[in-house]
C-alpha cells in the first residue's frame, strides 16, 4: 500500500496488548501479533481479568513453575468472535488418563497446566484457547461478577468437599479475595460464618458479605468451637489458629500458599480427631455452581476495582502496598 505522500509504507499485521511479567517486580505492556485460532481452539477477547493472590507470588519474588516473560492471569470474562454470548475460561488443562483423572479429581491432575502459570495467560486483549475452556455465562451475570466464578469455584469446591450443611459453624481465616468468596458460598449454604481478618477495609466487606462475626486476630476465635475453619492464607500462624479453634472431630481445610512448610501439633490432631487437608482448584461442576450462585443471589462488589490494562503494573503494586486500600482489580483491556 502507499501514503498519500506517494512513499511505501508496511502493512501492519493485527495485534493484541498483553501485560508481560518480565520477572522479580517488572510488568510491561507489549504489543504482540494477534492469536490465531487452530483447530478445536477459539480467538478469546477478554473484557475483565482478575489479578489473583497467586498472580502476585512472581512479584513477590517467590515464582514457583512460572518462568519470564509470561501473560500472567487466569480469571477472565469475555466474547468469541461469530458467537453469541459471553464466556468465562475454564484455565485448567489436564491429561484426562492419570490416575486422578481417571477418578474424578482432575483438577489433581498429574500433568496438569494453568493458564498464566505454565502458558501464557488472560492478561491480554485476546488469546488463544481450547473450545472446551469456553464456559457460558448467564445472560443475568454482569462481566464484574462472571469475572469471580473462577476464585468463586475454588470456595464452593472446598465447602462441597467438606460437606458444609445449614447451621454449621464456619471460621474463615483470611479476607483476601479467595478469602470473601468462601465467606459468600459458605453464608449461601446456610453456614455461621465467622472471619479473621487484621486489615479493617477487608472486615469490613466481610460482613458485607454475610459474617455474623469478624475478629482481628484469628488466635482470638473461640477455642474448640468450628465445625469447619478454612485458611485462606497459609501462614504457620494461621495453621496453628486455625486448629486451636477447629472442634473435635471437626476440619481444617487450607486454601493459602502463605508458607512453604509449617509445624502441624499432631498429637493434638490425633487426640481431637481433627481432620486436615490442603485444597486445590475444583472440578467442571463446581464452574456451574458458581455460575448459579452468582446469578441466583448476586455478591456484594464494593470490593472490586476496574483498572485499565495499561496501569496493571500499579495495580500490582498497590495490591501488594496498600492491601487495606485494595483488596481485588479487574483489568479492562
Amino acid at each position: 500500500m502507499t501514503s498519500p505522500n506517494g512513499a511505501w509504507a508496511e502493512a501492519r499485521a493485527p495485534s493484541t496488548t498483553a501485560l508481560v511479567w518480565t520477572g522479580g517486580t517488572g510488568l510491561e505492556v507489549h504489543d504482540r501479533a494477534a492469536p490465531q485460532a487452530g483447530a478445536g481452539e477459539a480467538v478469546f477477547n477478554v473484557a475483565l481479568a482478575g489479578i489473583c493472590g497467586s498472580d502476585l507470588h512472581g512479584y513477590r519474588g517467590h515464582p514457583g513453575p512460572r518462568r519470564p516473560p509470561l501473560v500472567l492471569g487466569h480469571e477472565a470474562v469475555g466474547g468469541v468472535e461469530g458467537r453469541d454470548g459471553r464466556f468465562v475460561l475454564f484455565p485448567l488443562f489436564t491429561c484426562g488418563a492419570c490416575r486422578s483423572c481417571l477418578a474424578g479429581a482432575e483438577n489433581l491432575c498429574e500433568r496438569r497446566e494453568l493458564l498464566g502459570l505454565n502458558r501464557d495467560g488472560v492478561f491480554a486483549g485476546a488469546l488463544s484457547v481450547p473450545d472446551s475452556s469456553l464456559v457460558e455465562v448467564p445472560s443475568a451475570v454482569p462481566d464484574r461478577l462472571a469475572v469471580l466464578t473462577e476464585p468463586l469455584a475454588v470456595a464452593v469446591a472446598a465447602l462441597r468437599q467438606d460437606g458444609v450443611a445449614p447451621g454449621d459453624r464456619v471460621l474463615v481465616i483470611g479476607a483476601g479475595p479467595i478469602g470473601l468468596l468462601a465467606v459468600y458460598a459458605a453464608r449461601a449454604a446456610g453456614a455461621d460464618v465467622s472471619v479473621a481478618e487484621p486489615l479493617a477495609g477487608r472486615r469490613r466487606f466481610a460482613q458485607q458479605l454475610g459474617a455474623s462475626q469478624v475478629l482481628e486476630r484469628p488466635e482470638d476465635a473461640e477455642a474448640e468451637a468450628f465445625d469447619l475453619v478454612l485458611d485462606a492464607a497459609g501462614f504457620a500462624a494461621t495453621v496453628a489458629s486455625a486448629m486451636a479453634a477447629v472442634r473435635r472431630g471437626g476440619q481444617v481445610t487450607v486454601l493459602g500458599l502463605g508458607d512453604e512448610t509449617v509445624a502441624l501439633p499432631l498429637a493434638d490432631a490425633v487426640r481431637r480427631g481433627v481432620r486436615i487437608r490442603g485444597h486445590f482448584a475444583y472440578l467442571r461442576r463446581d464452574f456451574a455452581a458458581a455460575l448459579e450462585l452468582l446469578r441466583a443471589d448476586p455478591v456484594a462488589d464494593a470490593w472490586l476495582d476496574v483498572v485499565p490494562l495499561a496501569h496493571g503494573a500499579d495495580a500490582f503494586r498497590a495490591l501488594v502496598d496498600e492491601p487495606d486500600r485494595v483488596t481485588k482489580v479487574l483489568l479492562a483491556p
